[in-house]
């Protein structure tokens, strides 16, 4: 097992830990809770003496750090969330004063994508970037004959920024196509054929759908890989059948973060399920709207705390992401750590209607098994005589009657609930044309509910 640097108690630094070691991925589970623990107690040190913002958080919790207890105590440290982080940024300057790093340290800039709000900007000390791409480098994806085509922009956004560089190292060709247009990027994939596209899956979606009505068959092009980045499609059945059949690849390779975190991990060849690296980071799956731990397979809210980075580091983070967390396990590739089974939406996501509970996911998975409907849909919340109603906007060419019954009978008995379900023409819906996300719940109530119960 890896051992820990030698420091001083009272170093209001953080260690220059290793990420790049494979053996890492090899810990048993007595190791990964030693390494965590001693981390997490110089984290608590560090940001004590480092950040007015997490100074006042811990003395109002009544953590005295030089007597916390590390693990043990994790559940006394205090949460928070974007929105507080984003309200210290406003109040703080642009990177808040929780960040514990002075500027000239800063070499890397991101930020979130502001579809929940105002963009928190996220910066990284050349210290905090070395140890992710060092974490990416120690069971590196890519190999020096790959040639990646980039659809994603990289200015500002962490995973695709990570992605492009991780790739570099590994002496891969990249192609940064994330600005130019969709009918280029199609061209390029045709001309250069490269055998790995990386991308998020909404625009993956419209990348095949544009090559499509060009009577184009981009299965026909050397794909032999996707590597999603952005949300959770690639993990919805349906979707990832239609992207390998549509792109003739063979496999897709799943990465999943957070600007406020960092890049977290990734499926492997053997499992769909996301592998996280514990000695980066706490992960903690609690009961939706509790702080009580959710039941061993039961989806629950992700809660993350880093416990390597100096620049920004957060304490219990409320990610918003709801998903099961998998007890340690080995995995076939060797990886001993927690994995994620699944990321099923985010927690604001989940749509309550009438008794019932359901994500999005579980609709574009019933919409995505039907070869007579394109691939978008959109999610229209409303009421009418104080009512909630919920109306399923699909497309399609073919029998519009037709397949409005029979979407509405498969969503019913899915997923359990009886909506109304449009058929629009192919094209009427909104399409992500910029490489980026993709909001498909609509809801135009007066009043809206938090976490869209209806």
């Amino acid at each position: 097992m890896p051992t820990e640097p030698q420091r001083d108690v009272g170093s209001t630094r953080l260690p220059d830990y290793d990420t790049s070691d494979p053996r890492l991925n090899r810990l048993t589970s007595d190791q990964i809770d030693e390494v965590q623990n001693d981390r997490l107690k110089s984290m608590v040190r560090y940001v004590y003496a480092r950040s007015e913002f997490w100074r006042q958080k811990l003395r109002q919790a009544g953590i005295d750090p030089e007597t916390f207890l590390g693990l043990h105590s994790l559940s006394d440290l205090p949460f928070c969330d974007k929105s507080e982080l984003q309200s210290n940024q406003l109040e703080a300057g642009p990177f808040g004063s929780y960040a514990c790093t002075p500027a000239e340290d800063w070499t890397r800039f991101f930020a979130t994508s502001g579809t929940t709000g105002r963009p928190l900007f996220r910066v990284f000390s050349d210290r905090d970037w070395r140890l992710i791409l060092d974490r990416f480098n120690r069971n590196s994806v890519w190999r020096p004959t790959d040639v990646v085509l980039m659809t994603a922009p990289t200015d500002g956004l962490i995973g695709p920024s990570a992605a492009l560089e991780s790739a570099r190292a590994a002496g891969a060709l990249v192609i940064q196509a994330g600005m130019w247009r969709t009918s280029r990027k199609i061209s390029s994939i045709q001309l250069i054929r490269p055998n790995i596209i990386n991308g998020t899956t909404s625009y993956l979606v419209h990348l095949l759908e544009a090559a499509k009505a060009e009577g184009l068959d981009l299965s026909q092009c050397g794909v032999q890989r996707l590597s999603c980045v952005g949300e959770p499609g690639a993990g919805v059945e349906n979707t990832k059948d239609m992207l390998m059949r549509g792109y003739g690849a063979a496999r897709i390779s799943d990465g999943y973060g957070i600007t406020e975190i960092f890049p977290l991990g990734g499926n492997c060849p053997f499992s769909t399920q996301l592998h996280l690296s514990e000695d980066m980071v706490i992960v903690e799956c609690l009961e939706p709207g509790t702080n009580r731990p959710a039941a061993a397979g039961a989806p629950g809210e992700l809660v993350y705390t880093n416990i390597i980075g100096d620049t920004q580091p957060v304490l219990r983070y409320r990610s918003g992401d709801l998903g099961i967390l998998c007890e340690r396990s080995g995995c076939a590739c060797g990886h001993t750590h927690h994995r994620i089974q699944s990321i099923m939406g985010r927690v604001d996501d989940m749509i309550w209607y009438r008794g019932v509970n359901f994500f999005p996911s579980a609709v574009e998975d019933i919409v995505r098994g039907f070869s007579e409907l394109s691939p978008e849909y959109q999610i229209r919340i409303g009421e009418e005589r104080s009512l909630p109603t919920i109306t399923i906007v699909v497309e399609s060419d073919h029998d519009q009657r037709q397949l409005e019954q029979r979407v509405a009978s498969r969503i019913k008995d899915g997923i359990g609930i009886s909506p109304k379900v449009e058929v629009a023409a192919v094209g009427a819906l909104p399409r992500t044309t910029d490489g980026g996300k993709l909001r498909r719940v609509v809801d135009t109530r007066k009043s809206r509910v938090t976490g869209g119960m209806i």
